[in-house]
């Protein structure tokens, strides 16, 4: 016998992590009560979940059955291949290795920013009377932000 922690995740998002004992005998994980009777509350008004376990730096797919207790449905894999990990893994990935949706995102937030550079710009240029360098500087560093920006835009958009 092994504990091993179950996740439960909901296709709406919801994800209920808790503890488990594993069988390795039976390949049969007995989840506890409560999350027993959480599952069982939930199972009438959402979509069925998808249960993972994690032990070891290794996890594992699990199938439900109807007696309450999960099975395993694959084999274990290293944590290292899989996407699970804590927020910094994650915020890791994501920007050694973003998502179509997530370099989408990124696009739109920097052509954000260079749209604000050039209204600042247009702005700046319209309510400065006296040019000082200072000024001068102030508008060249606002150019220069809306080029920036909207350059990795484009890139980060990569033509999508």
């Amino acid at each position: 016998m092994e504990i091993i922690e179950v996740s439960v995740e909901y296709p709406s998002g919801l994800v209920i992590t808790d503890r488990a004992t594993l069988i390795t005998g039976l390949d049969q994980v007995c989840i506890s009560e409560r999350l027993g009777s959480i599952i069982r509350e939930f199972s009438t008004s959402e979509a069925p979940p998808v249960y993972a376990g994690r032990a070891a730096g290794r996890s594992v797919t699990l199938h439900a059955n109807p007696d309450g207790t999960l099975k395993f449905e694959g084999e274990w894999v290293d944590v290292a291949e899989n996407d699970q990990g804590g927020l910094w893994s994650r915020l890791g990935a994501m920007i050694n290795a973003p998502t179509r949706d997530q370099r989408q995102q990124f696009g739109r937030f920097m052509h954000t920013l260079s749209a604000a550079s050039l209204i600042g710009a247009i702005g700046f240029w319209h309510s400065t009377t006296s040019w000082t360098t200072g000024n001068i500087l102030s508008e060249a560093n606002l150019i220069l932000a809306f080029v920036l920006t909207f350059y990795v835009g484009m890139v980060s958009m990569n033509g999508e």
